[in-house]
């Protein structure tokens, strides 16, 4: 399977990226008129093909020079090395922060004609080579704009977006070979970016670019990876649509607390009527501690007694909120809330997912969940993504080897179509994640019991775990990296988990200690997916809900399942933000979601 996918998933862009190399005409993008630089410098042959034709094209800007204007004549110094880096070379930085080597420059390239960097915010007179990209492909395409088409310090603002209309030609790049720039006779749009633009640095940490959401795409990283997460995406639709699946929209509120309510996020209207939040004990108690310490410091200052009174009734209203939901929900009054009933979001999809499987037989949703748990943000989020699928007449092996299958597919689809975006995030984590990655795709996934993973660890000798092995206890990031990377070196299934470990609908098995359940563990990232075959058997289902002191009645609507034409059905839930760090070869989980939500971070 592994291999008819890869090949199945990469078969069109294969023939694009042909297509692209051997037809010698500008493929414009359909809907506004203008080259995608993907089509352009993301050709096979980096655009060579192209030269002598004309195009428009837009983008960002990500680096620029000025080649200001001799006294006679225009200079004609070396150029930026076009379309091979997004940042200016160490002599450009050098010229533009050290006078004197800006001074030689001058001398050598001709007294008034040396290049300069824009920085001095003068109006120059000459030309700029500039630097773009439109987010469609890693290398960017350099421009060289004249100052007769506009003020070149408006052109070469790093952040500026830019649409222009010029000349594809042939330079010589730095490594003596000729690479395309773009000369530009035609300015048709400049969105100017001032000095307040916060990624304008030539190196830029992870941090500061978390800081700026709202501009994180605009750096390679982060572009890379969203185009690697699209392309997941994609390849995860091709492959259950091709085998057979429906697509199913399933709802982010919830009324099903199927676990244990201090980790989902409320949703409530009744107590604050003008908006709509999801509440939790722990996010209301650091409210009440901030607001004492409000109410402390304007007691300390004497000066505002209106402001007093206001804190003093918040912190009435928070000691109030906190009692309810220390009581639990039994003892508050829903009737006048928006559901009539407490609501949350959704923390898993399977159970409504089981629904559809009963009626469709193969189904499948990709769609948000979320988890109100403090725990290390760089590694697990508090929105995330998950591909589900669910199989109705299917049993447990049917489900990891429908898992395994989806994961080569999808991940095949990547290394064949994002291989400019892989090769440079290797450079930014992880330079064995390629090899690494065509190792696991390579490999045979070995299929274990929880018992041979707890027995193996505990012969372990040369090698001592924080984390004590014992049986009937969670298997830690540690015990499963040894045994994926250390051990076994290769995938592995574990299935077949004491019952206890597991979510109440997985399916008891004969010796009613163990369910059928199961984790697909990878290298570097640990468990990437997680399934099981759900419990049919009414008795059994009720009587697991009974032992772990779950409230049946908002469970009714899923026991309906199984009082009317109930059948075996299997499942399993990929987290999508783990399989692209597994791909890319990242290591922190913000940085593989558009917009990370984790404890305290919620910033646009």
């Amino acid at each position: 399977m592994a291999s008819s996918a890869s090949s199945s998933a990469s078969g069109s862009s294969a023939e694009d990226a042909g297509a692209r190399s051997s037809s010698s005409a500008i493929q414009c993008f359909k809907y506004s008129q203008r080259a995608t630089l993907r089509s352009v410098v993301g050709r096979p042959d980096g655009g060579l093909g192209l030269a002598g034709q004309r195009a428009v094209v837009g983008g960002w800007v990500k680096s620029s020079s000025v080649l200001k204007a001799k006294r006679f004549g225009m200079a004609s110094p070396a150029r930026m090395p076009a379309a091979e880096t997004t940042n200016l070379t160490c002599t450009e930085v050098l010229m533009s922060r050290v006078p004197l080597i800006r001074c030689i420059a001058k001398l050598i390239t001709g007294g008034a004609g040396a290049i300069d960097n824009i920085s001095s915010g003068k109006s120059a007179v000459g030309s700029a080579l500039v630097r773009i990209n439109d987010g469609s492909c890693v290398p960017d395409l350099q421009i060289v704009v004249d100052s007769s088409l506009c003020p070149l310090e408006q052109i070469a603002a790093v952040g500026a977006c830019l649409l222009v209309e010029g000349e594809i030609e042939l330079v010589e790049g730095r490594s003596k070979q000729h690479v395309v720039e773009l000369r530009v006779d035609k300015v048709l749009h400049i969105g100017a970016a001032d000095s307040k633009y916060p990624l304008s640095d030539v190196r830029l940490s992870s941090e500061l670019v978390r800081d700026c959401p709202q501009f994180a795409a605009r750096t390679i990283t982060v572009a890379s990876t969203v185009r690697v997460r699209s392309e997941l995406i994609h390849a995860t639709h091709v492959f259950f649509q091709t085998n057979g699946f429906f697509h199913v929209n399933t709802p982010i509120i919830t009324t099903t607390a199927a676990g244990d309510r201090s980790k989902m996020f409320r949703v409530m209207c009744l107590l604050s009527k003008s908006d709509d939040r999801g509440i939790t004990p722990e996010v209301v108690r650091t409210s009440i501690e901030a607001k004492k310490k409000q109410i402390e410091a304007l007691k300390r200052s004497e000066s505002n007694k209106e402001a007093l009174e206001a804190a003093e009734l918040d912190l009435q209203r928070a000691n109030h909120l906190a009692r309810q939901l220390e009581q639990g929900e039994g003892n508050t009054d829903f009737a006048d809330d928006f559901f009539q009933r407490p609501a949350y979001l959704s923390p898993s999809h399977t159970l409504h997912l089981e629904t559809y499987a009963c009626a469709l037989s193969s189904v499948y949703t990709l769609s948000p969940a979320f988890q109100a748990e403090s725990l290390e943000p760089h590694k697990h989020l508090t929105e995330r993504w998950t591909i589900d699928a669910e199989l109705a007449f299917a049993e447990l092996e049917d489900a990891f080897s429908c898992a395994e299958d989806c994961l080569k597919w999808s991940c095949s689809a990547v290394l064949k179509n994002c291989s400019d975006e892989l090769k440079f995030l290797s450079t930014q984590a992880d330079n064995r994640n390629e090899d690494r990655m065509e190792s696991v795709l390579s490999s045979q996934w070995l299929r274990i019991t929880y018992n041979e993973a707890i027995n193996t660890l505990l012969q372990v000798t040369d090698k001592s775990f924080e984390n004590k092995v014992e049986l009937g206890t969670p298997l830690s990031p540690e015990h499963m990296s040894y045994l994926v990377e250390e051990h076994h070196k290769r995938p592995l299934i574990i299935y077949q988990y004491p019952k206890q470990l597991k979510p109440f609908y997985a399916r008891l098995m004969e010796d009613e200690k163990t369910v059928s359940a199961f984790d697909i563990v990878m290298p570097k990232v640990g468990i990437v997916a997680s399934g099981a075959q759900k419990e049919e058997r009414m008795d059994m289902l009720t009587s697991r809900i009974d032992e772990l002191g779950l409230p049946q009645e908002p469970l009714e609507w899923y026991l309906d399942i199984r009082r009317h034409g109930t059948a075996k059905h299997s499942g399993f839930s990929i987290d999508m933000e783990r399989l692209i760090l597994l791909v890319t070869g990242l290591k922190d989980i913000r940085d593989v979601s558009p917009f990370s939500r984790t404890k305290g971070n919620a910033r646009c």
